[in-house]
């Protein structure tokens, strides 16, 4: 199947459902499929044609979803834009992935016109709000046709290039079929076993492989999606109650916020069954007291943009294991090898490797790295992890974030679990600074909890007590918050640069 077909489909068989609701108003099946027909129609007026590759650079909005789906209604590409990306991230990924067309807001379409000379192959900018320059999408929307859009794609047809972070390098663009993105969702949910009568919160970004998935496996399945933007935990609380959500994806800092909410309490969030944490590691002791708090079962999801987002997932009737990532997602194989290439067994830490139909295709123009990343027929995650003798597997760091004390290898996604049972911190970081002696040493970073105090010594007290020696902090730095990601990823590098800085200084 095909994005395309799944539209069409469900707009005959579930037709005044609604597909999406946005700011307490539905929009049903039969509406959606007829606007993003009448806006890819438009498209396809304009010149945009079949693997042409269209940037999305919107919030959370219904223009969203219709922009993504006429993309394949056209047999053409969507290109998610990250809303943080400034002038100079938005010029290197038009320019990369040889976009001829810029669907955006006015305040995104400021950061495109201070882009210095012409991009090669742009062609279109698109505006959702009142501009000066380009079109505007409501007007290019209204004159569009509602007859079908007679274009034939393929489930093997490239469906979207989506950009790694770039936490390791330039951000490189991630292939994505149609084939691997219905792959992905179904095995979603068979996993999270979600039926038509549940409804999701689409509360993160849609820009990233994780809300996509969101939004894929509530079309598939014929339910919808409250749409939110920006994050705010009172509008959240209000959405679950008055829409009787039953779904709840986010990241940990959006589990973080409602939980430590002082208003928690007053809402009615009985209708929740399930949550997934995923984009970073959840820690073990807020998933505990938020799964209590919400009287849900929140489940724990692991993999990267190159495998449609997640490849492991714990599992709603199965034994629950602190600190795993659960079970590879049917259909799909995970391993643990070895820096020879062998496959390592159960509880030897090795790189994790992923094979099944949701990996992806290849990086755009980037043949070389494409071939490194699937060396062997495996995908190469660059994670370091291990699974054990039930087959459960336990992400353990980045291979390039492990700290090298002298020969001992410090696994910081370990020693962050120890930070965060201190009742004073809020976040928490281990990140590795360049040490003469030992080559390098591990460095804490944290921020504490409001009213709460620790210092240095109390801290690495604590960690001394829990850890072996050469595990433990050697300094710890204080801030009021750490950088994230929009995912609500901690930024490592950001620290890791900071440390360097001072070194200079």
């Amino acid at each position: 199947m095909t994005l395309k077909e799944l539209l069409q489909g469900q707009a005959l068989r579930m037709g005044a459902k609604p597909a999406v609701i946005y700011r307490d108003e539905p929009i049903t099946y039969q509406k959606l499929h007829e606007r993003i027909t009448r806006f890819a129609n438009a498209l396809r007026q304009l010149g945009v044609k079949q693997d042409d590759k269209v940037a999305i650079m919107l919030n959370n909005c219904p223009e969203y979803v219709i922009s993504y789906f006429a993309c394949s209604y056209l047999g053409a590409v969507a290109v998610p834009v990250n809303i943080f990306y400034k002038e100079r991230e938005l010029e290197f990924l038009l320019r990369d992935s040889d976009s001829v067309a810029l669907i955006t807001t006015p305040v995104f379409a400021e950061y495109f016109s201070k882009i210095d000379g012409p991009v090669e192959n742009f062609k279109w900018l698109i505006v959702n709000g009142p501009y000066s320059e380009g079109i505007q999408f409501s007007e290019l929307e209204s004159q569009g046709s509602k007859d079908p859009v007679e274009v034939p794609v393929s489930e093997d047809q490239v469906a979207e290039i989506l950009y790694t972070s770039g936490t390791t390098g330039v951000p490189k663009g991630v292939m994505l079929t149609h084939r691997n993105l219905f792959f992905h969702a179904d095995a979603i949910i068979k996993v999270l076993e979600l039926k038509d009568d549940d409804r999701a919160l689409m509360v993160v970004p849609m820009f990233h492989g994780y809300g996509i998935t969101v939004m894929i496996c509530c079309f598939l399945i014929g339910t919808s999606f409250v749409l939110l933007d920006p994050f705010n935990p009172v509008e959240v609380f209000q959405a679950l109650e008055k829409h009787k959500v039953t779904f709840l994806p986010m990241v940990v800092a959006m589990y973080y916020m409602l939980y430590h909410h002082p208003d928690r309490s007053k809402y009615d969030l009985s209708s929740l069954r399930v949550g997934i944490s995923g984009a970073s590691a959840m820690p073990a002791q807020l998933m505990r007291e938020a799964s209590e708090a919400f009287k849900i079962k929140i489940l724990e999801a692991w993999g990267l943009t190159e495998c449609s987002a997640s490849a492991t997932m714990q599992r709603m009737n199965m034994p629950y294991k602190e600190g795993s990532v659960g079970l590879p997602h049917p259909g799909v194989e995970v391993a643990v090898m070895d820096e020879e290439g062998g496959i390592l067994g159960p509880n030897q830490v090795g790189e994790l490797v992923i094979w099944g139909p949701l990996v992806m295709k290849g990086y755009y123009k980037r043949p070389d790295e494409t071939a490194e990343a699937l060396r062997g027929g495996w995908l190469h995650s660059g994670d370091m992890g291990y699974f054990d003798e039930d087959g459960y597997f336990f992400m353990v760091d980045r291979k390039k974030e492990l700290v090298n004390v002298g020969g001992e290898k410090v696994f910081p996604r370990e020693v962050e679990e120890i930070m965060y049972t201190h009742p004073a911190i809020a976040e928490a970081a281990l990140v590795p600074q360049p040490d003469e002696r030992l080559g390098e040493i591990p460095v804490a970073v944290v921020s504490l909890k409001t009213g709460e105090k620790l210092t240095e010594s109390e801290l690495i007290d604590f960690l001394s007590r829990r850890l072996a020696r050469f595990k433990v902090p050697r300094r710890v730095i204080f801030m009021d918050s750490l950088p994230r990601n929009p995912i609500g990823k901690i930024i490592k590098k950001n620290l890791i640069q900071m440390l360097k800085e001072e070194r200079k200084e």
